[in-house]
């Protein structure tokens, strides 16, 4: 799975989800990804990450992505974290 495709799944999150997702080790299968979505409005953090790896464990499951490490923002927790 390229970082394109794991950005465009974790994109399929909610209308106007971001995502920036970087490979740790250049294999294609550890990476970093930080996502901010207004699906996370109300949410407490470990029902956030929840949400994000239901989308991907297929992928992780197969060892298609081995390792996935998140940061997940509302987009006003993602303006108030940028200043």
């Amino acid at each position: 799975m390229t970082p394109e495709q794991l950005a465009g799944k974790l994109k399929s999150l909610a209308p106007n989800t971001q995502v920036n997702v970087v490979d740790l080790t250049g294999t294609q299968d550890h990476y970093q990804a930080v996502i901010v979505s207004p699906a996370f409005d109300g949410k407490m953090m470990i029902d956030q990450h929840r949400m994000v790896f239901a989308l991907v464990q297929s992928e992780i499951d197969s060892g298609e992505v081995h390792a996935l490490t998140i940061k997940t923002f509302t987009p006003e927790q993602f303006s108030k974290a940028k200043k």
